[in-house]
């Protein structure tokens, strides 16, 4: 298979031979190893005959008739990859790769995807230098019986809705759960994913206790994991006599939101949580009966974990952890993106920077926390990282390629796994090097999504490739 950067011209009919409806150069011809016609022109799920006519030049246009680019739902394009495979005899443009986030934009605005503007301006010009084209699509402008996608896709500077093919690849980032979750919605990914084959990652929202379960199972995460319950009255009445801190988070939250934590202090529990504003309150209760009231009152009807809380490093006398960004890589294996350390805001009992956390360095927050019974480096981090989630695969239902692993470390230097997210902020405020021009988790998210459709191309007779993955990775030893 061949392939080649090209550019994509649409002319009237009048501009085309009889029975010919695309032109290209030998010199392309030449570089994508097309031999006469016709033959398959296919961009996303739409897929129509080519008849060519070659012409003596060395330029790198595909001039395609108004009728065909109709068919394949396709426009001018400036930069976008081409290849060709001889055997199938297919030309295979794009590919093209649909975000899904959670509804329509606000159009006419500075920024009319809100918090994620920038991020998916970002996937706009990343795709443009790996030559993929870039849809921001929401479930209701899916429409699986034509096969078609209404996506919002950049012009030049402004976002415009245009009609597309289904994708080749859709990265989920809708952000709602509850919207996730509908019946609706359900549906149509399991379409996409089963019936039409396309790879669909991230494919879901994890919850805490499902993850805490599967990791439980593996003998390296699970010496990572803090001791881990269903909330309810016997848990919170046992763990409260083992445990002077306790975490209770619920099993659906994000972004620190619900958090609570209970500190014993002589013969009294304080109960912490964040609210909205930023600001802690702080309730106390002098009997485990009053203790459980305060709680439940808290807690309401949501299902919450309780956890054993860490005794962990603290730095500038903050809360600290640590999040490592680990993505799929073009070769379609786990690697780390990114690592940064984040430090609570004052007062503050969570990192998050969404909370009034900081960012800063993991080497250099190592370096300053002075001497720790087990030194770890940034690299030995970044290590461990990968192997839960090599570990998280093994176990894990669905197709991931990105996960946001949150660790800490206790006061003996031991590193413990706080959480799994599988919807990594995509926010400015994230960002640790905002003078790139494209981070670097959109650029692996390029690369991956050029190696699915690689994938797919090379077992396009057998299943898709996420559905092979869980079983072919092997076990890796989590290092110390």
């Amino acid at each position: 298979m061949r392939q080649a950067k090209i550019q994509i011209q649409v002319l009237h009919e009048r501009h085309f031979p009889a029975h010919i409806n695309m032109v290209l150069s030998q010199t392309l011809a030449e570089k994508l190893g097309i031999q006469g016609s016709p033959f398959r022109i296919s961009f996303g799920s739409a897929s129509e005959t080519g008849y060519a006519s070659i012409r003596q030049s060395n330029n790198p246009v595909l001039r395609i008739s108004s009728k065909l680019a109709t068919h394949l739902r396709i426009e001018n394009e400036t930069t976008i990859s081409a290849y060709f495979d001889n055997i199938t005899r297919r030309l295979k443009i794009g590919p093209l790769l649909g975000i899904l986030i959670n509804s329509h934009p606000k159009e006419g605005t500075d920024s009319p995807f809100g918090e994620i503007t920038k991020f998916l301006d970002e996937c706009v010009q990343a795709g443009d230098n790996h030559g993929l084209r870039i849809a921001v699509i929401s479930p209701d402008l899916i429409h699986l019986e034509s096969r078609s996608i209404e996506g919002y896709v950049k012009d030049q500077s402004k976002w415009k809705r245009v009609s597309l093919p289904l994708p080749d690849v859709i990265y989920n980032r809708i952000t709602s759960r509850r919207i996730e979750r509908t019946a609706a919605v359900q549906k149509m990914v399991e379409h996409l994913k089963n019936s039409c084959s396309i790879p669909f990652f991230n494919d879901r929202f994890l919850n805490k206790m499902q993850v805490h379960q599967l990791l439980i199972q593996d003998e390296n995460s699970s010496e990572m994991l803090p001791e881990t319950y269903y909330l309810n009255t016997e848990t919170l009445k046992s763990m409260t006599k083992k445990y002077p801190i306790l975490y209770l988070k619920p099993t659906n939250g994000s972004l620190g939101d619900g958090i609570i934590r209970v500190t014993r202090k002589d013969d009294k529990w304080i109960a912490q949580s964040s609210v909205q504003n930023g600001t802690t309150t702080s309730h106390t209760a002098q009997t485990f009966t009053e203790l459980n009231h305060i709680l439940r009152n808290k807690v309401k009807k949501r299902a919450y974990i309780v956890q054993q809380g860490l005794q962990l490093v603290r730095f500038q006398n903050r809360a600290l952890d640590f999040r490592i960004l680990v993505q799929k890589n073009k070769a379609g294996e786990w690697a780390v993106t990114s690592s940064i350390a984040r430090i609570a805001g004052d007062q503050q009992i969570v990192s998050n920077v969404a909370k009034g956390g900081t960012l800063r360095r993991v080497k250099d927050i190592l370096s300053e926390l002075g001497d720790l019974r087990n030194k770890l480096t940034s690299a030995d981090i970044r290590s461990v990282a990968k192997s839960i989630a090599t570990s998280f695969e093994n176990q894990v239902d669905g197709h991931f390629a990105e996960l946001g692993i949150d660790l800490a470390l206790d006061q003996t230097g031991r590193l413990w796994l706080i959480e799994i997210n599988s919807k990594p902020s995509k926010t400015d405020d994230t960002v640790h090097n905002p003078t790139l021009s494209a981070r670097p988790s959109v650029v692996r998210l390029m690369e991956y999504t050029i190696h699915l459709t690689s994938e797919l191309k090379r077992n396009r007779h057998s299943h898709p490739p996420h559905q092979g993955y869980l079983q072919s990775i092997s076990k890796r030893r989590t290092p110390r």
